[in-house]
């Protein structure tokens, strides 16, 4: 089912700008439409069902809370309308924190049912490595800030210890158990949820990890596997990027799913020697289509320390990067 969002607000650039910024975003599962007249909106919601109306303060009228509007909220202007009855948001705070409070309160309060289903095909990106230190996640992060210059992107990471927060220099909101809860117990709002948790860098989307190594180690691979469908059927990501590691259950079966495996190549003999011994333990538990789809890129001697995650664009990690990338845009 299409949950339609409509937009109404006689400050047409307000209204193109909040329209153009939701439309982008993978995590906000509705169809949009777009109203500069409150008239225009009443017309149409004599023919159509709405999931959501997003209307302006000045532009509201009580008749609207009679319509066939599943959820009506008002773009806080002045905040002169005292209705305690009606959703108020600021009008004035980012696009990102507004999407943020939308979803969560549908996520939490509403009753729209499973987002609309995506005809996208996902692809799962593993970033994978047998050795310790490897820059990996340096890997993750680049290739994704590039594959979203094009395409919807989303980052998990699945690492026991991710150091996100402090990295991204962001708080998230809640951590990536709660997507099991509402897999588990809700999950026709879980793409509502999963939207009001992400933040973005350089367009890509970025899922919070979990607060505990126990709490990522006890999800079994099954879960992981609902969970990768949902987002494929409830969201418009084009990429799913997961940043795996040893701790996570069920690695080599959740290996098979990936499209592509890309990995660090070790630079030393010891790195050598685990590769080797991961590859013939791949061997000997029947996945060697695991190792047959997995890349080992070559990195640069040095990588520089960056102070955010974003200036890993301008530097030689890039370059390897946009050849990953330029390769998967040919097969």
């Amino acid at each position: 089912m299409n949950h339609i969002c409509v937009i109404c607000d006689s400050e047409s650039s307000y209204a193109r700008f909040l329209a153009n910024y939701f439309h982008g975003k993978s995590g906000f599962p509705f169809e949009i439409q777009l109203f500069t007249s409150v008239d225009a909106l009443e017309k149409y919601v004599e023919k159509k069902s709405i999931s959501l109306a997003l209307v302006a303060e000045k532009d509201y009228v009580p008749s609207l809370k009679n319509a066939p509007i599943a959820h009506l909220a008002i773009l806080q202007e002045q905040g002169t309308l005292q209705d305690r009855e009606l959703k108020q948001l600021y009008k004035y705070q980012s696009g990102e924190k507004l999407m943020k409070e939308i979803l969560d309160w549908i996520a939490k309060e509403g009753e729209l049912g499973r987002a609309m289903v995506s005809s996208k095909k996902t692809k799962l990106i593993g970033i994978y490595s047998p050795v310790g230190r490897s820059y990996k996640t340096a890997l993750a992060f680049t290739l994704g800030q590039l594959l979203a210059k094009k395409h919807k992107v989303l980052y998990l990471n699945m690492e026991s210890y991710s150091g996100l927060t402090k990295r991204i220099g962001r708080d998230f909101d809640g951590e990536l158990s709660d997507l099991f809860y509402y897999l588990q117990n809700a999950r026709e709002k879980l793409a509502y949820r999963l939207g009001s948790m992400v933040c973005s860098v350089e367009g890509m989307d970025i899922l919070p990890p979990f607060g505990t190594l126990q709490d990522l180690s006890s999800i079994q691979k099954e879960e992981w596997e609902e969970l990768f469908l949902e987002i494929e059927s409830g969201s418009e990501y084009e990429y799913i990027l997961l940043d795996l590691s040893d701790c996570v259950q069920g690695l080599f079966e959740l290996l098979r799913l990936c499209d592509r495996i890309y990995s660090v190549a070790p630079k030393d003999s010891f790195g050598e020697a685990k590769w080797e011994q991961y590859h013939q333990n791949l061997l000997r538990c029947q996945f060697e289509d695991v190792w047959e789809k997995t890349k080992q890129v070559e990195l640069p001697e040095r990588i520089e320390e960056v102070q955010t995650i974003h200036q890993y664009l301008f530097t030689p990690l890039a370059v390897h990067a946009k050849e990953l990338v330029e390769e998967d845009s040919r097969l």
